[in-house]
């Protein structure tokens, strides 16, 4: 498949570059321009952005132009990018591309021998000349010149992204920012100033909108200034050069003593011995893999010094090559100048690493990818993974004949020619790879969601664009800001109380999801915020506002922005928020009323933290005497500081005791699921949060803990911290994070490596994140390939599921590349068969089908356990289906022993020093 890349396509409707200045030689009153080499005496250069001439050194600038002119094989030129050597052309028959970013070295005759020992990474500087360094991408207008980030994504803090008719009907930005609508080069609408109005410019057909937020350097330049009629000048779809240099701190830290900086100051080592902002290099002597936690970014490099992978933290270390880790500032250093393909050298005297990426890098990219797919493909063979193998087989044969195809473009034709080529086979060959992924077809595939749409066609065209990548479930914002989003009216003497929220103008969103997500089969789960609440109640009420120490009614939110929440010991507001929980179960059939931020705002230092109303003080001496006012207790007071913190975390258990209980007394089978931060330890002290309580108690079904890092080790201890906690009493899924730009590779790695590590599935944290950062195509493709259902102890479906699906892949996989002899097989699918039939008689769960399932469990185990024919990874694949079922089941078992809630009117146990 050759399709032409978006930003070249764009180039119809837009100016390409003409030059931003005359040509630029050297001030005849200023000192000689120099060039100088690493390591050599300087050379003096004869010509500035000129036309060469015999024997001369010459330098062009982008003021040239986009190239310089043919040469014949007198004459050599140096590629030079941020002062390193990028490339050497030997071959002139179309001269030598300048890039933005850069600026090129020529030297002919008497002056190529000058040269000759000038190599690919070298570094050179120059004296006295002007050289313009811009933006690879970029626009100008009224005389400013601003980078542009990226295409097509959400607009970051100091961002100016170009959003193009590709992205859809609008920007949906916010109102921090400004936007350019930019038609044939004319600037034909300005959008600034919006606020409380989003920017969310219309994306005209022939045209584009450049978006800049108000964090970056131009926007002070632009605003006020830029008028519609304006002419505007956009450099887009440049070949890409990428040169950068950073220094390395150490090499193979086993010790203190080897990387002081990568140990806490009481000598406890960080993972890996890697310390802040340092840049570490482990080579194949130090082990099989770096061992650093989540926290930074790691790229790999094979025998032959070029990137095979950028975006993981403990890293296999490839053999005869090296991993490059980085925290902190080294993190975003390897981020933005590491990509697949690259070429890295080490000057180890100087400790300097250098990384180059050139148009032409494309090809060695996509000859490191076809190996990776071929390696995956055997990898994925010899492990039985459940992967569409003749899709792979079949896709790849189609990769290596375009690459084949771009390799002779490129060699007869050069870059320019061959550019488009090579971009298209990047994405094929990452396309191909995101097949190596299993999917599997039961599963918990969530995203959280603010509803933003005021009409059922937009919220029909959500579900769809989450129904096309196999999502079965949403967790829809549905209290939140003090609002709701479905029509209601409470208020009491003092005024409103709540209401819907004015943005939908009167429509019923609630209502459109649960309609739509019907008809699409994805479930919608009501995601509440209890007492973090804003609007009509703490405006009405402000004696209803969560204070702290000093008597301030609000946390500090991002940018100083005021949160409120209402003070969740007062029966006023339990009350409060219990009836609008009430009003939602009993008009809406939701799939699981879902908690979140079921706590206290964050406690920092505990010198200003919150609870210290005179009710909620007046309450806690009522148990432990006048005497101890909680306003006078702080850390290290002993046994009553912890009475004090028991307290207000049985504040929050008794709250979400009496939801379950009222919950389940209006639907009596409602699931009730929460989100949590899963620092456990610290939790119930720092933010009044014991979920150990609640899963002691039997109240949660399903519990996802919120990890939103870019490693995956680090969800990964969550994840085992979560399970450890939920033992049988819920379902663990995690959170993963979709809205803060981590890398494509990031997000699918952490959905395997939960699910294969115990979760029974994932959400992702946010829909816009998910679409904006391009996350949806590469899960499709990926570990979300093919349907699956929602894990549910109370229905029947997800264990036969589970079950027919070993089946298929002991028929498919297992016994056809030898993992399970023939014999042993029918043994197991006849087990498998007889008791998914058994559960297909009855859609409810019930303790027959528990009996079935759990019996069936024990025999396949056995038979696995007894054979000598079963290939040990088969049987491992095999036990981590059985795994899933038995966890339901125990789940279900739980649920039918202790009961879905507590008795009382939710306010028992408030003052209770257990646990």
């Amino acid at each position: 498949m050759n399709k032409k890349p978006l930003l070249s396509c764009l180039l119809s409707i837009i100016f390409l570059f003409t030059s931003l200045g005359t040509a630029a030689a050297a001030d005849p009153s200023a000192e000689t321009p120099q060039l100088q080499v690493e390591g050599k005496d300087p050379l003096a250069v004869q010509l500035v952005d000129q036309d060469r001439t015999t024997d001369s050194l010459a330098i062009f600038t982008r003021n040239y132009g986009n190239a310089t002119k043919p040469f014949d094989t007198a004459t050599t030129e140096y590629l030079v990018i941020g002062d390193i050597v990028a490339s050497v052309n030997t071959v002139g028959a179309k001269g030598t591309y300048i890039p933005p970013n850069g600026y090129v070295i020529s030297a002919s005759g008497t002056m190529q021998a000058a040269l000759s020992e000038v190599t690919v990474g070298q570094i050179v500087t120059t004296t006295s000349i002007n050289i313009p360094v811009l933006p690879n991408q970029y626009f100008s207008v009224g005389g400013v010149t601003t980078a542009i980030t990226e295409t097509n994504t959400v607009r970051g803090a100091g961002a100016a992204i170009l959003y193009t008719p590709e992205y859809g009907a609008s920007t949906q930005t916010n109102p921090w920012g400004m936007e350019l609508t930019v038609v044939d080069g004319i600037v034909t609408h300005v959008a600034e100033n919006t606020y409380p109005n989003d920017n969310d410019s219309p994306i005209p057909a022939g045209g584009a909108v450049l978006s800049i937020q108000s964090g970056n350097a131009s926007y002070d330049l632009l605003v006020g200034k830029v008028k519609a009629g304006d002419t505007i000048e956009m450099v887009i779809g440049s070949p890409q050069y990428l040169a950068s240099a950073a220094t390395f701190d150490v090499v193979n830290p086993k010790t203190c003593t080897d990387n002081p900086a990568g140990c806490d100051v009481d000598g406890t080592p960080f993972p890996g011995y890697r310390g802040a902002d340092q840049l570490i290099i482990y080579d194949s002597t130090y082990g099989d893999r770096t061992g650093t936690n989540g926290w930074g970014n790691e790229i790999a490099i094979n025998a032959g010094g070029f990137v095979i992978s950028n975006g993981s933290n403990d890293t296999v270390i490839p053999q005869g090559g090296y991993v490059l880790s980085g925290h902190g500032i080294q993190r975003e250093w390897l981020n933005n100048n590491a990509p697949v393909g690259a070429k890295v050298a080490i000057n180890w005297a100087t400790k300097r690493v250098t990384v180059i990426f050139t148009p032409e890098s494309y090809l060695d990219k996509a000859a490191i990818n076809i190996a990776v797919a071929e390696a995956q493909i055997t990898q994925s063979k010899r492990e039985f993974r459940d992967v569409p193998y003749a899709q792979i087989e079949a896709k790849l044969s189609e990769d290596k004949a375009l690459f084949e195809e771009a390799k002779q473009v490129l060699a007869e034709n050069g870059i320019d020619a061959a550019l488009d080529l090579l971009q298209s086979l990047n994405v094929e060959l990452t396309n191909t790879m995101y097949l190596n992924f299993e999917s599997n077809k039961v599963e918990t595939r969530g995203i959280w969601l603010r509803p933003k749409e005021t009409s059922v066609e937009q919220v029909r065209s959500n579900v769809a664009k989450l129904k096309a990548i196999n999502i079965n479930a949403i967790y829809l914002e549905t209290w939140w800001d003090g609002y709701t989003t479905w029509p209601i009216q409470m208020s009491d003497d003092k005024g409103k109380l709540t209401e819907l929220n004015p943005m939908y103008n009167g429509f019923d969103v609630l209502q459109a999801y649960i309609d739509e997500g019907k008809k699409a089969g994805i479930e919608i789960h009501a995601w509440v915020e209890n007492f973090f609440a804003g609007g009509p109640s703490v405006v009405n009420h402000p004696e209803w506002r969560l204070t702290t120490r000093d008597g301030t009614d609000y946390e500090v939110g991002g940018g100083g922005v005021p949160w409120y929440w209402l003070n969740p010991a007062l029966p006023q507001t339990r009350d409060f928020v219990s009836n609008v929980y009430k009003d939602l179960l009993t008009k809406y059939d939701v799939a699981s009323l879902h908690l979140d931020y079921a706590r206290y705002p964050g406690s920092g230092d505990y010198s200003n933290d919150f609870g210290y109303d005179d009710y909620t003080r007046g309450e806690f001496k009522k148990i432990y005497g006048e005497a101890n006012d909680p306003i006078n207790l702080h850390p290290g007071d002993g046994q009553m500081w912890s009475n004090w913190l028991q307290f207000r975390a049985n504040i929050i258990n008794t709250w979400v005791e009496r939801v379950v209980q009222e919950a389940h007394h209006i639907k009596p089978d409602l699931q009730i699921t929460a989100s949590v931060w899963p620092n456990y330890e610290d939790a119930p002290d720092s933010h009044a949060q014991q979920t150990k309580y609640w899963l002691d108690h039997n109240l949660i079904d399903e519990l996802f803990h919120m990890s939103y890092a870019s490693g995956t080790s680090v969800v990964i201890d969550d994840l085992n911290k979560t399970l450890d906690i939920a033992k049988d009493h819920a379902l663990v899924s995690s959170g993963i994070d979709s809205f803060q730009g981590n890398p494509v590779s990031a997000v699918l790695d952490q959905a395997k490596e939960t699910v294969q590590n115990g979760a029974v599935g994932n959400a992702l944290f946010e829909f816009e994140g998910l679409f904006n950062y391009g996350y949806d195509e590469p899960l499709k493709l990926g570990v979300f390939r093919n349907e699956a259902v929602k894990p549910d102890y109370r229905y029947t479906l997800p264990f036969s599921t589970l079950f027919t699906e070993m089946i298929r892949k002991i028929n498919e996989i297992y016994v056809p590349f030898g993992g399970i002899s023939k014999s042993d097989a029918d043994k197991i699918v006849k087990e498998l068969e007889s008791s998914a039939r058994k559960l297909e008689k009855d859609s409810a769960m019930s303790r027959s089908a528990a009996n079935t399932v759990t019996n069936a469990i024990k025999k396949i185990e056995k038979e696995l356990d007894k054979s000598a024919f079963v290939n040990p990874d088969a049987a491992a694949r095999m036990k981590r289906d059985l795994h899933v079922a038995q966890t339901m089941v125990n789940v279900y078992l739980a649920k039918q022993q202790k009961g879905n809630g507590s008795e009382g009117n939710g306010m028992e146990g408030l003052t209770s020093d257990e646990n």
